[in-house]
């Protein structure tokens, strides 16, 4: 049961004053207030720092994590390549995305300089930038724009997770890694975009601190920064809406611009991670983790709300789970086009949900997300 506190005002008002006329007044009052403290007796204050730091900063440790982890495999690699090699390249490259995913619709905070997030994974790509980028670095005879001092200013379509698909996912692409002209060419590239992430991810996670020193520092002590959080208090309204945002990217950017308008339509070569068969399991990643911060979220709300918000949010990991694994042919037939069509519906259900009962229930507003009047 939900009320705001003018309703709830109202409300006591006239049972108070009823209370004069008789006890059976006074009774009714009673019951009110107790049917309110019950529905709120799971709630939870939602001190938005602390969601940062149980949520969103164990993710990014994940995300530091497995590029440095990923950057070590293409050194070692380099040294001595061999077939056996590209297969732990591809494990380390699933391994990076899934933690990318997982954080990819969180649009504040230090993700926000420099780019990252574009040079990190660019995506949707146009008009081919990524190979492109890619055939023209593997050309150049130099090594003067692999440095990292002069990487990380090349064109983002260069240098992230889309660009390192191609390398080790593209038609003989594992085959011209161990062996060829373009060998050592390719593995100087494919170390140079592995050293890239790793440094994003490490620079993001060192931008966030701790409760008592960085950006989380600052937003714990309540002090504004300039660049992230002119208004501190407006973190947990942040919070919601790139949850928003997190569900209409999976519509928006991952289904609905494969499907089409039809099958003849579709656009399968549009499919996020087509190459390296991943376009679902970066769906479900994202979905799951976008789960897991409403329900983090939704603590501050009554039991009822609660119970509302987990059914739609496993409806819609459910939806995740059950799409088909190669989302582009899927978008071409009829079957995989209700199987993606209703994966939609899920995560546009979760979307409104994010507004009704959660921030609703929080009291916070929702903002303008990054696919906003796109």
């Amino acid at each position: 049961m939900n009320r705001s506190p003018f309703a709830l005002a109202l409300a006591l008002a006239g049972q108070i004053a009823q209370a004069a006329q008789g006890v059976p007044a006074v009774a009714a009052a009673t019951a009110l207030i107790s049917t309110i403290l019950v529905g709120r007796a799971h709630a939870a204050a939602i001190v938005a720092p602390d969601v940062v730091a149980d949520w969103l900063l164990p993710r990014y440790d994940t995300l530091a994590a497995t590029t440095a982890a990923q950057r070590a495999a293409w050194e070692g690699f380099c040294k001595a390549p061999a077939a056996d090699g590209v297969a732990e390249l591809k494990a380390r490259f699933a391994a990076v995305s899934d933690a990318w995913a997982s954080v990819e619709f969180i649009t504040f905070g230090p993700v926000m300089l420099s780019l990252r997030a574009d040079r990190f994974n660019l995506f949707p790509e146009r008009r081919n930038a990524v190979g492109r980028s890619v055939a023209e670095l593997i050309a150049d005879p130099t090594d003067e724009r692999l440095q990292p001092q002069r990487f990380f200013r090349l064109s983002a379509a260069a240098q992230g997770l889309p660009a390192l698909e191609r390398l080790l996912y593209d038609d003989g692409a594992a085959a011209a890694l161990v062996a060829g002209p373009e060998a050592a060419r390719r593995c100087q590239l494919g170390l140079a975009i592995a050293d890239n992430l790793a440094g994003i991810g490490k620079d993001i996670r060192t931008g966030w601190g701790d409760r008592t020193s960085g950006l989380l520092g600052q937003l714990v002590a309540g002090k504004a920064d300039p660049v992230f959080f002119p208004d501190p208090d407006s973190l947990l309204s942040r919070l919601v809406t790139d949850l928003a945002g997190a569900y209409q990217r999976a519509v928006d950017q991952r289904l609905l611009i494969v499907l089409g308008k039809s099958p003849e339509e579709a656009k399968p070569l549009l499919a996020d991670r087509r190459r390296s068969g991943l376009a679902k399991q970066t769906i479900v990643a994202e979905i799951a983790s976008a789960g897991d911060l409403a329900l983090r979220l939704a603590k501050g709300l009554g039991t009822t709300d609660q119970a509302v918000l987990a059914r739609t949010m496993e409806a819609a990991r459910a939806a995740a789970d059950a799409l088909p694994a190669d989302i582009g042919t899927a978008a071409t037939a009829t079957k995989g086009r209700r199987q993606l069509e209703a994966a939609a519906v899920a995560f546009k259900a979760a979307q409104a949900s994010v507004a009704t009962p959660l921030a609703a229930g929080l009291g916070v507003p929702l903002g303008f997300n990054a696919l906003d009047g796109d």
